[in-house]
This record gives structure tokens, sequence and C-alpha cells, in this order.
């Protein structure tokens, strides 16, 4: 084998073969994950005493409910809510 043609088979070789090594970018590629959903914090209304009949009145009562949310589904329990 000639000195011309090993050098130039080592020119073919030698690109293919650094490209092939992995390097630390390799290893900071970022794997896609799931990211969990936000937790929403749901604040609670303002309490509103009743002071008069007519308040009273507008007292509306909201039956317990499933709702369904982005972890599944929650209870919501019956509550009254005031009206104006």
């Amino acid at each position: 084998m000639s000195i011309k043609r090993m050098l130039a088979s080592a020119a073919l070789i030698v690109p293919i073969v650094v490209t092939s090594i992995p390097s630390q970018a390799d290893a900071q590629i970022r794997r896609e994950f799931r990211r969990p959903v936000p937790v929403r914090v749901i604040r609670r209304p303002a309490r509103v005493r009743v002071y008069t009949p007519v308040q009273a009145r507008r007292r509306i009562f909201v039956p317990g409910r499933w709702v369904q949310t982005n972890r599944g589904r929650r209870w919501i329990p019956a509550r009254y809510i005031y009206r104006r």
C-alpha cells in the first residue's frame, strides 16, 4: 500500500471518527418531560353577615357538585351565596 493511499484513506476516516465522539454539548441536551400543572389556589369568598331580612331573602343555596380539573375530579361542598 502506498503512502498516498494511506494518507487519503486517513483523511476520509478522521472526520467521521471525530464527529462520532460524544461531546459535552451532547450531554447538555435537555430531555422533554411533562411539567406538572401549576396549582391554582381557590380562595373562599369573604363571609357576608346577614343583618336584615332583605339580605336573608337574597341568600341562594348552591348544592355541592363535582368539578373536573386538570388533576381529576374534585368535590365542591354546598354553600350559600349572596346576590345583590
